[in-house]
């Protein structure tokens, strides 16, 4: 039997009463559960298992098995005050489809759960959520080898001692004012201030210029833009909550 904590990166039907769970775990890496009867209103999994919900989980592991039998779900974080805000709803979403498509399968993630871990609860935190997904972003290029030297600039190699004067998503380099020159600078000064609020760990402004170039940086390397669907999602939020109120 194994005990584990898991967040809920995806569910999907299996049977009129059943549920497929494919979860993040903090022993086993990401596992795909079969939830016998988990629809049922009296189902004692009933909240444990819902999408992006923290749970406590008691399993029999079977390597051989694609789909492991859940004995007890116990419910430990649902996020409610993150599932009532669309905007922090969207972002960790895309952080759960991230994980779930292009995480390493079949090993152990210690590092991802427990950066998901604190970036949801961040999410659900009024004090915290701003910036939790930028913050989240750049914890997965370093998890993931794509380290980000936020303090440097990649020309001249001097310590920056403010915001970087551009930023390369192709090449994930920033730029002093003196390597920049007179060219005309690819990034938004929000990207920037951003980047250098990130290092400094100060509060983001315009999180949302950051998170973006933090994205391309990431699909540059990776390839996954377009394959992630929730991107369009939180696109569309994004949109909706910069929209003056009458």
């Amino acid at each position: 039997m194994q005990k584990t904590k898991s967040i809920v990166l995806h569910r999907y039907p299996y049977s009129d009463s059943s549920w497929i769970v494919k979860a993040l775990t903090e022993e086993c890496g990401i596992v795909s559960f079969i939830v016998k009867g988990g629809k049922r209103k009296e189902s004692p999994f009933r909240g444990a298992l819902d999408p992006l919900a923290l749970a406590e989980v008691v399993f029999k592991h079977n390597p051989n098995a694609e789909l492991q039998f859940v004995k007890e779900a116990t419910l430990l974080r649902w996020h409610e005050s993150m599932r009532g805000d669309l905007l922090h709803l969207a972002q960790a979403q895309v952080m759960a489809e991230m994980i779930l498509r292009y995480a390493p399968q079949g090993v152990p993630l210690d590092e991802e759960f427990q950066h998901l871990e604190a970036s949801l609860a961040e999410l659900d935190s009024r004090d915290l959520a701003d910036g939790a997904f930028a913050r989240w972003l750049l914890a997965t290029c370093e998890m993931w080898g794509y380290h980000l030297e936020l303090g440097t600039c990649g020309r001249c190699e001097k310590l920056l001692t403010e915001p970087a004067a551009d930023f390369s998503p192709e090449s994930g380099t920033f730029l002093c004012k003196d390597c920049l020159g007179v060219a005309s600078p690819r990034a938004k000064k929000e990207t920037l201030d951003g980047f250098w609020a990130l290092h400094r760990n100060l509060p983001i402004q315009d999180a949302q210029y950051t998170e973006n170039a933090l994205i391309s940086y990431l699909r540059n390397h990776i390839g996954f833009l377009k394959e992630i669907h929730s991107l369009q999602w939180l696109q569309e939020i994004r949109k909706l909550c910069s929209t003056p109120k009458i």
